[in-house]
């Protein structure tokens, strides 16, 4: 019997576990067809083990303290090591910024196809130099956004991409009901829940934002649960709040009745799949990922509410609308939805280690 083709996953550092949490999905959708090992440039990396991964972590050049010139030699090295050692038939990088070193580094493993997971959405004329690295890989693969209408960055213009529908690590039928949810994440069997997450706590300071939500729903009398991920550098916490920690914790969606969320790419793909109303807040300090546009653009579907913030007053109106139009809302999202496209980008994956998967 052949033995299965080996895939090494590569995430970037970036603020939450957005890029993580995407190689898993694709490690989901091969279904088993394949070995899967991960490295990362994530503090989070040991929630691969939730998996059944094995992994291996190269801190970022932020964690090392090192000059940009001296740490891109020490990737260039610890990179080209793992691919000798490792010796993956596909390496897949996802990520917006390839690291100079990895091209180096793949030149190295001349047996070993690359793929770069490059999701769109970038904010109108940022990272456009980033494109020419295409050229580093065997096929980029570029997951879907529901708000695409509204993508007016580089790589709406790209040529020779796999484009596959939005992908979520969880997918419907993998969400657990809402007493199970409600049990395993230790919260009240009864009554209106919420879930607040604005964010992992290190790219800008949400603590106003959170404290206005939670302000406004607890008046309410609805519930407040607020994420606390390993990666945050501190947790809200306050009166009446429930800490949540379960990765991934979209799997257990269905104990919370809204969400007050920022737009990034999981959450907001997460949130409309699953049918969870949600208000965006969307976060506009990202250096690339345009959150205002995906979150307007929902809006303006009717898929959900968006305000730039929960401050000056603005919360106890955003609740009350949430709270009253906000299942009709989701369902529409639920409605447009075309699909996981995890299990597409996983037989790409495949194709290029020459596994040949039926679609459906």
């Amino acid at each position: 019997m052949p033995s299965l083709p080996s895939i090494m996953l590569v995430s970037s550092n970036g603020a939450g576990m957005g890029h993580l949490t995407r190689l898993l999905a694709y490690a989901r959708g091969m279904g088993g067809a394949a070995r899967c090992h991960v490295v990362s440039l994530s503090q989070a990396v040991p929630v691969v083990e939730s998996e059944g991964l094995t992994w291996e972590y190269i801190p970022s050049q932020g964690a090392t303290g090192l000059r940009p010139a001296t740490w891109r030699a020490l990737f260039r090295e610890r990179m080209t090591e793992v691919l000798s050692r490792i010796a993956p038939d596909v390496l897949v990088f996802d990520g917006t910024h390839p690291y100079a070193g990895l091209d180096a580094a793949l030149a190295s493993a001349p047996e070993t196809r690359a793929v770069w997971s490059r999701r769109g959405m970038w904010k109108t004329g940022r990272n456009t130099d980033q494109l020419l690295k295409s050229s580093w890989f065997d096929a980029v693969i570029e997951p879907g956004d529901l708000s695409a209408a509204a993508d007016k960055g580089a790589t709406v213009s790209a040529t020779d991409v796999v484009h596959v529908d939005p992908v979520t690590l969880v997918d419907r039928d993998g969400l657990s009901d809402r007493a199970t949810a409600r049990a395993a994440l230790g919260l009240p069997a009864e009554g209106p829940l919420a879930l607040v997450t604005l964010g992992a706590g290190n790219i800008n300071d949400t603590d106003d934002e959170v404290g206005a939500a939670a302000t406004a729903l607890l008046r309410r009398g609805v519930g407040v649960c607020v994420t606390a991920p390993s990666i945050a550098e501190r947790a809200y916490v306050g009166d009446g709040i429930h800490l949540v920690r379960h990765f991934p914790l979209s799997e257990h969606s269905r104990a919370f009745d809204v969400a007050v969320a920022a737009a990034g790419y999981n959450s907001f793909h997460e949130n409309l799949r699953f049918g969870l109303p949600t208000l965006f807040v969307p976060n506009g300090q990202t250096s690339l990922d345009d959150q205002v546009a995906r979150a307007s653009h929902a809006a303006q579907a009717g898929w959900a509410l968006t305000t730039p913030t929960m401050t000056s007053g603005r919360a106890e109106a955003l609740v009350d609308e949430l709270l009253a139009h906000g299942a009709e809302m989701a369902q529409a999202a639920m409605d447009a939805d075309p699909g996981n496209g995890a299990p597409a980008a996983g037989a790409e994956i495949l194709r290029l280690a020459g596994v040949e998967v039926a679609t459906s």
